[in-house]
């Protein structure tokens, strides 16, 4: 299949690039020293209305596809991963909102979403239940009008300034996926504690959190989707749209690959050595040649699973197959880049080390390499 981009598309992906390279470029050596939070960038893309690209008009949103919300993200990720973050993220949780819950909880919370005037984090992990996501321990119990919300969760991003954490609780004791829903947790909410994980590699604009929940009452009101042993709907709901996003993984590290490409490119036009110039030396040349081909059968993947989505095929195999691909490329890209540059590659004068750095989340978070192997292994060997 070939993807060729509309006007409209070209368009809009050309103002993200212009306004990744004229506003995002140079502040974000500063989110990642100071491990900050690049708000300022945020205010803008609210204004923009990046943070609503894929929610459906009728709330606020610009109703596009996935194709165009991740080209915008794609121009971002080449020079500015934690802010190419915000606009993934915030068009995820409220996309499972708007996608799954029910109609009154959609129209008070989708247009204070797309605004930017609410938060909302995805709290999945734990720490015995990662890329298995449906071993999840932390619990919904019904009490009242409302449940009890029991329980501990782990990396969860932004979970130290998020608003309302959509929080992924078994709602019964069936084993596996059965059981297991969604509910919307506020940040005041009474036995709600957060702790925030020091140390981060990458990324560090973005912060990963711990959550603990003691008798966190919520409101039935605030439920997503409710777990029944009789069925793993709920579950499944969710997964289907956090799945159509995980290629989104994928394309940040496209973006990242394709920044730290073209710094190497420009540098090699430039760069002498031995009498020559390092973009006249074959084996260089070769091995810029190699990335190419590795970052264009990236983006074919992506968009190509991107396009399934938003044609409603949507390809869980595809999609594992993209998000693998591009970020295992991507780690390569980069440090390949970086030698590129020799010593001053690897400081942090250059983007290459923290460019290095940032990348290597994205094989981790949204289901390891290892996980997404295992699922196209269940494609091609079906049980």
């Amino acid at each position: 299949m070939e993807l060729e981009l509309t006007p409209q598309q070209v368009e809009l992906r050309d103002a993200a690039r212009k306004l990744a390279n004229e506003v995002f470029k140079d502040k974000a050596a500063r989110w990642d020293r100071n491990e900050e939070y690049p708000e300022e960038n945020k205010k803008l893309l609210c204004e923009l209305g990046y943070l609503g690209l894929s929610i459906d008009e009728a709330y606020g949103g610009s109703g596009l596809g996935l194709v165009d919300t991740y080209l915008v993200i794609e121009e971002i990720a080449k020079v500015d991963l934690a802010t190419a973050l915000i606009v993934h993220e915030q068009n995820v949780s409220p996309r499972i909102v708007a996608t799954c819950a029910p109609e009154a909880l959609r129209s008070a919370l989708m247009p204070k979403f797309i605004s930017g005037e609410l938060e909302c984090s995805i709290a999945w992990t734990e720490p015995e239940a990662g890329s298995d996501g449906a071993a999840i321990t932390t619990t919904a119990t019904a009490d009242g009008d409302g449940y009890l919300v029991n329980g501990q969760k782990v990396f969860t991003t932004y979970g130290d300034r998020a608003d309302l954490h959509l929080v992924y609780a078994r709602f019964e004791p069936s084993k596996g996926a059965k059981g297991v829903g969604t509910l919307l947790v506020r940040k005041d909410s009474p036995g709600l504690r957060v702790h925030k994980i020091p140390h981060k590699m990458g990324v560090r604009g973005a912060s990963e959190n711990e959550l603990f929940f003691d008798n966190v009452r919520v409101p039935a009101d605030h439920v997503v989707t409710h777990g029944s042993a009789d069925s793993s709907r709920g579950f499944v709901q969710t997964l289907q749209v956090y799945n159509a996003t995980r290629v989104g993984m994928g394309v940040m590290a496209l973006g990242v690959a394709e920044g730290a490409f073209e710094l190497a490119r420009d540098y090699m036009l430039v760069r002498k050595q031995f009498g020559q110039r390092l973009a006249d030396m074959q084996g260089l040349r070769w091995m810029m040649a190699d990335m190419w081909i590795q970052i264009e059968a990236a983006r074919s993947l992506c968009y190509r699973a991107l396009a399934a989505v938003d044609a409603g095929r949507a390809d869980p195999c595809l999609s594992s197959v993209a998000k693998v691909q591009a970020t295992e490329m991507a780690q390569q890209v980069v440090l390949n880049c970086q030698q590129m540059f020799g010593g001053y590659g690897y400081f942090g004068l250059l983007p290459l080390e923290r460019m290095l750095r940032d990348v290597r989340m994205l094989t981790i978070t949204g289901g390891t390499t290892q996980t997404q192997k295992n699922a196209i292994a269940n494609h091609i060997f079906p049980r």
